[in-house]
């Protein structure tokens, strides 16, 4: 299991602010607010956490990837689908709290306005940055932007919901 990056000089520093590079347990504590398992988990680095706020996640585009296999074999682009993907993981870690507050499984439910102004190809570093804008009830409207290696590939708002408790283990039970 790859180990968290390491973040050298925080910005200002405040209450509930973490950087997540602080242990492997604190990774995983963080990782297990996501519902995903790999190879859907695309979250490889948790960099900043603001609970309630803000996250940011990175990811290696690994040329052996399971989804360049088929997008596009003589010239692999990573699929927009998967940007948005490693956005919405990366948003469930900004709603996910510091401490376990009965939130339970997130699901997307709505993607809007997304722009894919240039390719990610394997190799580069992924960084996706998801900033909560909104919640109403167990809905949570997220914007983001992923970058490749520094340029921006895929910009855009999404909505992720919470399934309640007893939704979420009926869910795992299946």
């Amino acid at each position: 299991m790859p180990t968290p990056c390491v973040r050298a000089a925080p910005p200002v520093p405040y209450a509930g602010h973490i950087i997540a590079a602080m242990s492997g347990e604190t990774f995983d504590h963080l990782l297990a607010h996501l519902p995903h398992h790999p190879p859907m988990r695309l979250v490889e680095h948790v960099v900043e956490v603001i609970p309630g706020r803000l996250a940011r996640a990175t990811r290696i585009a690994h040329p052996d990837d399971w989804y360049f296999d088929g997008h596009f074999p003589s010239n692999p682009v990573v699929p927009a689908i998967a940007l948005v993907e490693l956005l919405a993981q990366t948003g469930g870690l900004a709603i996910a709290p510091a401490e376990d507050s009965g939130l339970s499984a997130l699901r997307l439910a709505s993607l809007n306005d997304f722009k894919f102004p240039s390719a990610a190809r394997p190799g580069v570093l992924l960084q996706a940055t998801a900033e909560i804008v909104g919640r109403l009830g167990g809905l949570f409207k997220i914007t983001g932007t992923v970058t490749a290696d520094g340029t921006v590939v895929a910009t855009g708002n999404l909505t992720l919901a919470d399934l309640g408790p007893q939704q979420s283990a009926e869910t795992r039970s299946r």
